[in-house]
């Protein structure tokens, strides 16, 4: 099976469409962490569940929690994507 890998732009897509954040506030820095971008936890979920959909695996609630920042973001995507290889 080929993975696909997560990127940034794949994480800025979800921001900008599914989100409504104006793509001018989604900067590619790692470190930016979702509650400096504004988001709320709400939000976050909207993104868990975007991610679960075009991925097809789950994110544990608990495993949220630990994912705060862009770059956390991206990397977790990667490494459950790895894991379904």
């Amino acid at each position: 099976m080929t993975h696909k890998e997560f990127t940034f732009s794949d994480l800025k897509e979800i921001l900008v469409n599914r989100i409504g954040i104006p793509e001018s506030q989604v900067i590619d820095d790692p470190g930016m962490s979702f509650e400096d971008m504004g988001l709320d936890s709400l939000a976050l979920i909207e993104i868990q569940l975007e991610v679960q959909q075009q991925y097809g695996f789950s994110i544990p609630d608990e495993d949220t929690h630990h994912i705060t920042t862009i770059g956390q973001a991206i990397e977790y995507t990667n490494r459950r994507l790895r894991e379904q290889e």
